[in-house]
């Protein structure tokens, strides 16, 4: 079973950020048609905060107890703004939306997080976290280039509240993944 921990994505939200997608995949079909491009569905956008990967069954519950008791932190604005892609420089191999409020909480949530699943096992990651929203991913280039999509997008906003973070299983099949929640651990004020 693939697991993974994220922030989930109102629908409102996903059908503004879908239509950012929109605009560049028509961009990416004008510039680059031969690229080969991997275009996430409105439906299954999300923020992960944490990828925790294949596990056994029978660990799910020692995972979604670790994952429990609420996160403690008041609710804050995640601000989803902006469309940029990985690498900052060369071919383009990843199409994400960046947020530009409230990335240094969910920083500090994501290490809460992550110290509750190496309680149980689950191994840190060895990179810095760095949250986004990935719209695509690129399998083949064909000459596409970052310039051509991203103008005028870079600052465009979208917006978020954010007051719980989702244990999600994946399962694969030749149309993509199919997210399931499993737990929402929801976030509480301070006491």
């Amino acid at each position: 079973m693939r697991l993974f921990g994220a922030v989930e994505i109102t629908p409102a939200l996903a059908g503004r950020i879908a239509a950012a997608g929109d605009e560049l995949k028509r961009r990416a079909l004008a510039c680059a048609p031969q690229a080969r491009i991997t275009w996430i569905p409105a439906d299954r956008l999300h923020l992960t905060m944490r990828f925790i990967g294949e596990i056994e069954p029978d660990r799910l519950a020692e995972v979604s107890a670790a994952l429990a008791p609420a996160l403690v932190t008041s609710v804050f604005e995640l601000t989803v703004s902006g469309v940029d892609v990985f690498p900052g420089s060369g071919a383009p191999r990843v199409l994400w939306a960046g947020l530009a409020g409230g990335a240094d909480r969910l920083v500090v949530l994501e290490t809460d997080v992550s110290n509750r699943l190496a309680g149980c096992g689950v191994p840190r990651k060895d990179r810095r976290y760095r949250p986004h929203l990935t719209l695509a991913r690129v399998r083949d280039t064909a000459c596409l280039r970052a310039g051509m999509l991203l103008d005028g997008l870079i600052d465009r906003a979208f917006g978020r509240t954010l007051d719980a973070i989702t244990l999600f299983g994946s399962r694969l099949s030749p149309r993509g993944p199919t997210y399931v929640p499993r737990q929402r651990t929801p976030l509480r004020g301070w006491v």
